[in-house]
Parts: structure tokens; C-alpha cells; sequence
């Protein structure tokens, strides 16, 4: 690494905080490459619809920073990011869970539980636009594979059409770009994003109910993108006249395509999700090892593929070839509690937080911010995550929190772990007592 790119990670931290703003960073300054400094001029590369904006707004603070770093006066200028031979800046938007080898429609193990989202899925991957199936809309509990679906769809288009402008988003997402676009009076670059793309995937709609102008905006995004034959899929944890708050006419347009459940699959689909991730990481899975996952962990496919990956680390560390269930019992010891209903559990981690903490649950959940309560709270955040496997957003629905909120805790979480050995031995005995 040069002195240069040094130079920019520390002016990118002193931007996080200019900012005050994880959102407007994510979306405008960390797609930002550094491409050379040549004078008094520092070049980038970046996305071309992100230009206009970034040249609008946050141009003059970056070139502030480097001026003070360098000691005299930086001009930025920003080209256009080069396409790769492979992808291109419209393809899907991966999270943190969304593997691109892992999730694919050959590894999706189908069962009656999820067949017809399944097949569903692979019909609009390929051959998008078909009025019967547009908007797809696939609806369940977290973890039973709605993201894989997604994952797989986008990875099929791109394999059937490598030019397709394939946008993946979550509704969390859409509402901040869309705020950031309206404080910033530059609208137009996101209806150029969102109402001129292909395929339009969305994950957890349902977080858009309520939200006026994310509404309103996507009301028409939808219509545009119906009207012109490009294919749209979303996904939420409840079915269209569950969602509360939605506007009437949305939930019309969510009904109006396809509408399909993923349920928690059955014993036999779950011993086969089982031995399929057991082959992904070459481990010779014995049948009962298979059963007894199966049997103990039955609501979330996520946290299945979560126990294999225990078990294979445990076995690879100690040098273990063919696992037991005995060796199952203690690599899983502190996530067999998984397979109890999701809310039961989330319960049951913010009561021993709070018991650890000294709080009550009630107030974990509240809207306080006295600095012990808050600790508490991003405690249970952490903690929900890492036995759940929950998403973010769905974390923070848990505490009336936004998706920032939660993973700035996560942040906290994990660097006073880092720097604090008492205060992760504390997490540790949390995780390991929660259903205690």
C-alpha cells in the first residue's frame, strides 16, 4: 500500500465523521477508488451515475481533507468507473449474506416446503417479464431462503444475459439513497437508476410500509417497470394483506403477480440441506449426525447450514475426521437452543442480557438512552444476531431501531470485544447461558 491510499483510509475515517452519516458514506464515498494524485489534483474513479451527485455535494469536503493532509490546495475529479469483463456497476448489490458461489439454483435444496418458490424463481430468472409471474413475490420466516432465491435469480439472468441491468436493493437501502437523493435536490439520478434497470429485486419490502415518499417512489418505479416488460421480485416476511400500514394500492400491485410462501421445511428436506452444506465443506457427514441436526434445529435453513459449519470447524481444529453425534453435541452446545420459535428466542436473549446488565427487558426495548441501558441493548442486538442469524433489519424491528442502528451496535459490540477481554468473556457466558 502506498502513502497515497494510507492517506485516503485515514481521510476516509475523518469523512465518517464530517459526514455523521454511515448511509451517505456507504452510498457516495466508499465506492470512491483512488485512482492517482498528480499535482494538485487527486483523481477517482466511481459509478457514472454517482458523479453528478458526488461532484455536487461531497466533493468540496474530500478536497478540504486532502488540502489539509497534503498542505495545499487539492482539486478532485472524478471519471467513470471502467466496466469489468464479467459485471458491470448494475449487477446485483451483494450484502453481507449473499455469498455469489454459494447461492445458486443447483444448491437450493427443494423440498415441499419451497417448491413452488423455487420453480417460480427459476421461471422469471429465465424468462423475465412474463405478466403472470411479474412482480414475484416470495414471502416467509428469516433463514428458510428467500436471499438464496435472489442470489440464484440474479446469477441465471447474468448467465442468460451478461449485458442485463440487474438491480439488487433492500427496501432499508432503497429509503436511504432515495433521502439522501432528495436532501441532495438530485431525484433524477435515482428514478435513472431504479426506473431504467431490467430487473428490479427487493429484499424485505415490507420495510417500505409506512414511509410516505418510499412509497410513493416506489409506486411509481414499480409502474414504470411493469409498463416496459422488466421483471421485479421481492421479498418479505409476511404476505401482501399482512403487511400493516402498506398503502392499498401497493398491496394491489404486490398481489398482482405471483404470489408464493416458503414454510420451514420438513425433516427430510432439512437432512438433505444438511448433507449438502456437509459436502460443500468435504466433511463425511454420517447419517445420524445428519438426523440429529435435523431433529434438534427445524425452523431456519440458515441456522442449519450454520451448525455443519460448527461442526466442520470443531473437527477440523481437533483433527477429527468423522464427526459423532457426541462431537455434534458439544461443537453445537451453544446453538441447539435455535430450535425453539425465533421470538422465543429473541425473548429469552434480551431477558439474560438485561439480567446481566442490571436493566429490565422493557427497558432494553425502550426508547431510553441512558448509557448502561444502551449497552444493554446493543448487547442483545449483537447477541440476537450471532445465535439467530436474523438479519439487521429484522433486529432492529425487534427494538424499534433502523438497519444503521443495529450495525453501528454490531460495530461497538465487536471492537470493545477486541479491546476489552472481560467484556467478551461476558458476551461469551451470555451466549453460552441464554436458554439457561
Amino acid at each position: 500500500m502506498n502513502s497515497f491510499e494510507e492517506m485516503w483510509e485515514r481521510i476516509c475515517e475523518e469523512l465518517k465523521a464530517e459526514l455523521d452519516s454511515e448511509v451517505a458514506f456507504d452510498i457516495w464515498i466508499k465506492p470512491l477508488k483512488l485512482v492517482f494524485v498528480d499535482g494538485d489534483s487527486v483523481t477517482f474513479t466511481c459509478p457514472k451515475w454517482k458523479i453528478e451527485m458526488i461532484n455536487k455535494k461531497y466533493s468540496p469536503v474530500i478536497s478540504k481533507l486532502w488540502s489539509k493532509n497534503l498542505g495545499f490546495d487539492i482539486n478532485i475529479c472524478l471519471l467513470e468507473e471502467a466496466q469489468k469483463e464479467e459485471s458491470n456497476e448494475n449487477e446485483a448489490v451483494t450484502s453481507s449474506d449473499m455469498t455469489q458461489q454459494e447461492y445458486t439454483f443447483d444448491n437450493f435444496i427443494v423440498g415441499s416446503s419451497n417448491n413452488m418458490a423455487f420453480s417460480a424463481s427459476k421461471r422469471v430468472a429465465n424468462t423475465p417479464g412474463l405478466v403472470a409471474f411479474n412482480p414475484l413475490f416470495i414471502y416467509g420466516n428469516s433463514g428458510l431462503g428467500k436471499t438464496h432465491l435472489l442470489n440464484a435469480i440474479i446469477q441465471r439472468m447474468k448467465e442468460n444475459n451478461g449485458n442485463a441491468n440487474i438491480l439488487y436493493t433492500t427496501s432499508e437501502d432503497f429509503t436511504n439513497e432515495l433521502i439522501i437523493c432528495i436532501d441532495s435536490k438530485n431525484t433524477d439520478a435515482f428514478h435513472n437508476k431504479y426506473r431504467n434497470c431490467d430487473a428490479l429485486l427487493i429484499d424485505d419490502i415490507q420495510f417500505i410500509a409506512g414511509k410516505e415518499r418510499t412509497e410513493e417512489e416506489f409506486f411509481h418505479t414499480f409502474n414504470t417497470l411493469v409498463k416496459d416488460g422488466k421483471q421485479i421480485v421481492l421479498t418479505s416476511d409476511k404476505k401482501p394483506n399482512e403487511i400493516p400500514k402498506i398503502e392499498e394500492r401497493l398491496r394491489t400491485r404486490f398481489e398482482s403477480g405471483l404470489i408464493c410462501d416458503i414454510q420451514p421445511p420438513d425433516f427430510e428436506t432439512r437432512v438433505a440441506i444438511v448433507k449438502n452444506k456437509a459436502e460443500y465443506f468435504n466433511l463425511e457427514m454420517p447419517s445420524d449426525v445428519s438426523f440429529f441436526i435435523a431433529e434438534n434445529i427445524k425452523s431456519n435453513i440458515r441456522q442449519l447450514g450454520s451448525a455443519v459449519k460448527g461442526i466442520y470447524a470443531y473437527c477440523d481444529i481437533n483433527g477429527i475426521k468423522t464427526p459423532t453425534i457426541e462431537i455434534a453435541k458439544e461443537a453445537l452446545k451453544d446453538i441447539l437452543i435455535t430450535s425453539l420459535p425465533v421470538p422465543v428466542i429473541n425473548e429469552n436473549i434480551i431477558d439474560k442480557v438485561a439480567e446481566t446488565f442490571g436493566v429490565t427487558n422493557e427497558q432494553i426495548k425502550s426508547e431510553k438512552r441512558d448509557s448502561k441501558i444502551n449497552e444493554a441493548r446493543q448487547a442483545a442486538m449483537y447477541v440476537i444476531y450471532e445465535i439467530t442469524g436474523q438479519s439487521q433489519q429484522a433486529i432492529g424491528e425487534i427494538f424499534g431501531r433502523n438497519h444503521s442502528t443495529v450495525n453501528n451496535a454490531f460495530k461497538n459490540v465487536q471492537k470493545k470485544m477486541k479491546s476489552d477481554i472481560k467484556y467478551k468473556n461476558l458476551i461469551g457466558d451470555i451466549i453460552k447461558n441464554v436458554n439457561g
